[in-house]
């Protein structure tokens, strides 16, 4: 007999965004071939909405995603090396999660969706770079991702909260990019 609770369906919303983003044609591509389905279960592990929600400050959460995203974890997903790919392509895959996770209202309320959406990450790529420069053509663009280091990823992400904070926007609009 089946049972059915609030922390299942919960837990299976959780794996249908990662699973979602993981397996979307242009995010697959980037990881290690043979993986997504262990990638998958690793974003499930470390990626809890209640770890979210209880974080109070941007210094905070800043602190929490960099030390996910220094985890060495990922190295066995890594399609090149780690050092390649870690600020690049598992940056933009877990900001992806990660805003999927917080703009859901089934996994994180919306008093907590308004408090960390200000301070989410803007997933990093081509498209946002152009928009962004479309924008601001001083902005610090890198436009290969494979490669980027931490001191960059850091630079354009502040780069990006300095141009919304001059819109009024919370950066992670700027992921706008994709359906412009």
């Amino acid at each position: 007999m089946w049972t059915f609770s609030e922390d299942d369906h919960k837990d299976a919303l959780l794996k249908r965004r990662i699973k979602f983003v993981v397996e979307k044609g242009a995010m697959a591509r980037l990881f290690k071939s043979g993986t997504s389905s262990r990638l998958q279960e690793e974003l499930f592990r470390k990626l809890k909405p209640s770890s979210i929600a209880k974080l109070q400050s941007q210094d905070e959460y800043d602190r929490w995603l960099s030390e996910l995203l220094e985890d060495d974890c990922w190295e066995q997903y890594s399609r090149n090396t780690l050092r390649e790919d870690r600020w690049a392509y598992f940056a933009k895959l877990i900001n992806i999660v990660i805003y999927e996770i917080a703009s859901n209202r089934e996994l994180l309320s919306g008093d907590d969706w308004q408090r960390v959406r200000q301070w989410l990450h803007l997933p990093l790529d081509s498209n946002v770079f152009y928009f962004l420069q479309q924008i601001d053509p001083e902005f610090p663009a890198t436009w290969i991702l494979k490669g980027m280091t931490k001191e960059q990823y850091w630079e354009m992400q502040g780069a990006a909260r300095k141009l919304a904070k001059q819109y009024g926007i919370p950066p992670i609009w700027f992921e706008d990019a994709w359906v412009s």
